[in-house]
């Protein structure tokens, strides 16, 4: 029998989610919706239900790498799609899986008691009281019945619970103050009276049957199971008992319903009795940070690789140089090494009662013992080596040390404190700061003077480039900010989107070419340029950057198979060709009109991210500008071209004036 191997999901249409999650917006509903019908589309709606468990590893790994690989995607498209309170709060359940960040967002936001609160308003509502226009209460009666639906599918025990209590509203308080007070009343108040009190003990019965019937039994046998307790199933119950607690505190009982009373004080009795029980049947940590424990589990695993590698990898590594003749380049890959050990261990997301926190904290204390014995080596080596030295290398090398002793200081930890798991609690001017600090190192010591004869000075600024080259590179591999993130998946949409069907379109042309044809594509590829380039990048953005480069590239090697028709018998200085080229110019001439506005704009209120932005757009615009292909004799063209180069120079020498 051929087995099933998990496929890898399809991109997740972030489009078509618009709405960010909030707490203070209270839009779980409409939020969970349009999440929910996005993970749909790509088949993705198990994974946060529970309804796609991760396959055994040993039996199908490759199914269980594709599930893990699903899961994580699913996990970065929730964190994208909150807020940055929510992304802090879902922060501990990230690592573990998508159904606990998922379950996490359900228990913070979903009232069992909401539609019923709002089934009662609804109830509440008529016409002319007030000074509401009759126009005015039928939207709102409409505005609640929509928020009452959001909240998901009204069951019977919620409309049974919604109308009864509404059906004993009415001047019930006064009627049993009047009674008591000794006052006759017809037969017929006094049947209405009763008739409400019956009404209030058949909802409590309603929900008594309930318990008895169905929640009892499930909770005895989650008590008695023999494979012991699961936490997905002592969440389930405990929600369900707690929904039927918000239920029965739903029902009003008016003073002198003793019968009521007491009825809904023996079933809230009951549902607390059943809740102390699943309580002391489950492990503390389960109660007080319910969905912890697998991601405990996998902090413990991440800890005890870091010490693994630390005790059997790195230490002896150290201990080996240290006993060897200094070697500058040596010392700086090993410090490189501890930086980034030091770095993960400070990013993993711990709760302060987890065990796993005194193991993370010894092997961060090991790795800062590894680099202060480095430190005080590199301290020995410059008092052993500086009696052989002339007096103006180890002035040149004493500058050199302090330019390294402030990348150790300062660019390494900045670097290596830079979050990794949300890079958008950071601010992005942060990342661009240190990203220009690290350039105006690398320049200062570019712009040191060393003779031919300075061979340590040589080697000293050699390394010290080369560990602020390694720290640029980890600063561009981590993951851009929430701005960025967002233009990394709009260029992907785009390339998802258009890219495919235009490179079957172009096959299809090449297969079988003709001018028309030929025309359409060119103009489909263009516009699709001007999609990506409509793109705003921040500077510093190196992946959106990168991304979009990319996608630029696919769609100019299509552009390049665009050649004329053979049987036109055309050539590259063909009149048609040339028309294209010049079609290309207009195009570009018409985007400098709108760079000009946007620069005029830009003069009245100056601002950096407005510089930076300005300046991008322009340089693209030199780059398609000079991208575009011209045979030497097309006069004309070449002279359009060089005008439009001469008015982006002639803007950028604005902008940088200003």
């Amino acid at each position: 029998m051929t087995q099933y191997t998990l496929p890898l999901a399809t991109q997740i249409p972030h489009n078509l989610a618009t709405e960010i999650l909030d707490k203070s917006a209270n839009n779980w509903p409409v939020w969970e919706k349009r999440v929910l019908s996005c993970l749909t589309i790509v088949g993705l709606e198990g994974y946060v239900s529970g309804a796609v468990p991760c396959p055994d590893y040993t039996s199908d790994p490759m199914s269980a790498m594709n599930w893990h690989q699903n899961d994580r995607a699913v996990v970065s498209f929730l964190t994208v799609k909150v807020s940055r309170e929510e992304q802090e709060y879902v922060a501990p359940y990230a690592p573990a899986s998508s159904k606990m960040v998922w379950d996490a967002l359900v228990a913070r936001h979903f009232d069992a008691t909401l539609q019923i609160h709002l089934l009662r308003e609804m109830f509440g509502v008529k016409y002319g009281l007030g000074t509401e226009s009759p126009a005015e209460t039928s939207a709102r009666i409409d505005k609640l019945a929509t928020r009452i639906l959001d909240l998901g599918t009204i069951n019977k025990a919620t409309l049974v619970s919604a109308a009864m209590v509404n059906a004993v509203q009415g001047d019930l308080d006064g009627f049993y103050q009047r009674r008591t007070s000794g006052v006759q009343f017809p037969q017929p108040e006094v049947d209405y009276f009763n008739s409400a009190e019956q009404a209030a003990l058949s909802a409590i019965t309603t929900e008594r049957s309930t318990l008895q019937d169905v929640l009892f039994p499930q909770v005895s046998a989650f008590l008695s199971s023999s494979q012991g307790a699961s936490e997905a199933e002592w969440s389930r119950l405990m929600e369900l008992l707690f929904q039927l607690l918000g239920r029965l505190e739903a029902i009003v009982i008016a003073p002198g319903w003793n019968r009521a009373l007491s009825a809904k004080a023996e079933v809230t009795d009951e549902v607390q009795r059943l809740q102390n029980q699943l309580q002391s049947s489950t492990a503390p940590e389960t109660v007080d940070a319910p969905h912890v424990g697998e991601a405990e589990r996998v902090a413990c695993a991440a800890v005890a690789t870091e010490l693994a590698k630390i005790n059997e990898e790195i230490a002896p590594s150290v201990a080996e140089y240290l006993q060897r003749q200094p070697n500058a380049v040596q010392r700086s890959d090993l410090i490189n090494v501890l930086s980034q050990c030091l770095a993960r261990l400070d990013n993993m997301v711990l709760f302060p009662d987890w065990n796993v926190t005194t193991e993370r904290t010894r092997a961060v204390e090991e790795v800062r013992r590894l680099l202060t014995a480095l430190e005080r080596s590199q301290e020995s080596e410059h008092n052993v080596n500086s009696e052989f030295i002339s007096h103006e290398e180890q002035v040149m090398i004493a500058f050199i040390a302090s330019e390294m002793a402030k990348v150790q200081a300062a660019f390494i930890p900045a670097v290596a404190s830079f979050p990794r798991s949300n890079p958008q609690l950071r601010d992005e001017k942060e990342r661009r700061d240190l990203s220009k600090s690290l350039f105006e190192t690398v320049q200062r010591l570019d712009s040191t003077h060393i003779d031919p004869d300075w061979e340590q000075a040589r080697k000293e600024r050699r390394n010290c480039a080369r560990a602020v080259e390694q720290l640029q590179e980890q600063l561009d591999s981590l993951p851009g900010s929430l701005e960025e993130q967002e233009a990394v998946l709009k260029i992907a949409d785009e390339r998802a989107k258009t890219q495919p069907l235009l490179f079957a379109a172009v096959t299809t042309y090449l297969a079988n070419r003709n001018e028309k044809e030929r025309l359409r594509l060119s103009d489909l590829l263009l516009q699709a340029h001007g999609r990506l380039n409509a793109i705003v990048l921040g500077r510093g953005w190196p992946q959106a950057t990168a991304q979009r480069e990319g996608a630029a590239n696919e769609l100019q090697r299509l552009q390049d198979n665009l050649t004329p028709p053979s049987e036109s018998g055309s050539n590259p200085s063909n009149g048609k060709t040339e028309e294209s080229a010049r079609t290309l110019l207009v195009g570009e001439r018409g985007k400098i009109q709108l760079l000009s506005v946007a620069l005029e704009l830009y003069l009245k209120n100056p601002n950096e991210r407005g510089r930076g932005l300005l300046s991008e757009l322009l340089l693209q615009t030199l780059v398609r500008l000079d991208g575009i292909a011209m045979d030497s004799n097309w006069t004309t063209c070449r002279q359009e071209r060089k005008t439009a180069i001469i008015e982006v120079q002639n803007l950028q020498d604005m902008l940088d004036a200003a």
